[in-house]
């Protein structure tokens, strides 16, 4: 297919001041065969209003109107997710910029893969206005032993996924951290995830931010890192991860299997040792780096 379809999925609450700028940056996309779907979720504000000034200009932009609300951010992107169908998928959040290239350079690369694939850039932060200089993402997991430990997906509005991974992940878990440790998930445990090292979405930093507030700096970020009191695995990504495996264990091939079975032992064992072992004996790394995750086992406790 010459330009396959690609369908954005938007999920929006209360996002007036920053969502003109993204339409925008989406409406100024060289590649032109998208369509945009829009979930909002309860709104206050005028979201609702500027929507429909874009969509009756843009025929690309549909709002999905069907009176559901109170979904929060994770479950309003599953709600977009069981109701679209495409070769392509992109999460869009309602206050960044996409530099115009994204989907164009996002989709030469997906279309060389088959089989459940996310290709993902990367960020540049964005704070008052200004582009600060500092990638967002920094470690790149690509296996399921590398993102188990990994606390997060890969950045929702960086990547891409084909209709292989959707179909493979549908129906969903009855628990999901975020949508996008849902879709990373899927593709280090049934595909391929992909780095195409290019920052391509200007990620704002502000105190609305569903999630994703980043410390500015690499001082700031290894402090952070070091010293955050932070545990070694989060609780509601352990309950995410537990339900993404009641819920696929019989199309996981056997070494996954094992891997998450020594996943939940290291979270239920009361030694550090043992814990130290587990990682060990099973090659964990926390995205390729192995030495930070036996650091964050030495020094902070297994789970919150």
């Amino acid at each position: 297919m010459l330009n396959p379809p690609v369908v954005i999925l938007m999920a929006t609450f209360n996002g007036a001041p920053h969502l003109r700028e993204q339409l925008d940056s989406l409406i100024r996309q060289t590649y032109r065969a998208w369509r945009l779907i829009v979930h909002d979720d309860g709104s206050t504000d005028d979201t609702l209003a500027i929507l429909d000034e874009y969509r009756q200009v843009d025929s690309r932009i549909t709002v999905m109107d069907d009176g559901i609300v109170g979904l929060g951010a994770a479950g309003n992107f599953l709600h977009l997710m069981r109701h679209v169908k495409g070769a392509y998928y992109m999460f869009c959040d309602q206050d960044d910029i996409w530099l115009e290239e994204k989907i164009a350079r996002l989709v030469a690369v997906i279309s060389n893969y088959e089989g459940p694939t996310v290709v993902y850039a990367n960020s540049y932060l964005y704070l008052n206005g200004d582009v600060i200089p500092q990638k967002s993402t920094l470690l790149h997991p690509n296996s399921l032993r590398d993102t188990l430990f990994f606390n997060s997906g890969i950045q929702g509005c960086a990547m891409i996924f084909n209709h292989s991974l959707m179909d493979r992940l549908t129906p969903f878990p009855e628990r999901v951290a975020m949508h996008d440790h849902l879709v990373t998930m899927g593709a280090v445990a049934f595909g391929q995830m992909i780095y195409l090292d290019q920052p391509l979405v200007l990620y704002r930093q502000h105190s609305q931010n569903a999630t994703g507030n980043q410390p500015l700096g690499v001082f700031r970020r290894s402090v952070s890192f070091l010293f955050g009191g932070k545990p070694v695995i989060n609780r509601s990504h352990y309950n995410a991860n537990l339900a993404f495996f009641q819920r696929y264990q019989s199309k996981l091939d056997l070494s996954s299997q094992k891997l998450f079975k020594a996943y939940f032992r290291y979270v239920n064992s009361r030694s550090v040792f043992e814990r130290l072992f587990i990682l060990l004996r099973n090659r964990f790394t926390l995205g390729n780096k192995r030495g930070l995750l036996l650091y964050k086992t030495l020094v902070r406790r297994p789970i919150n």
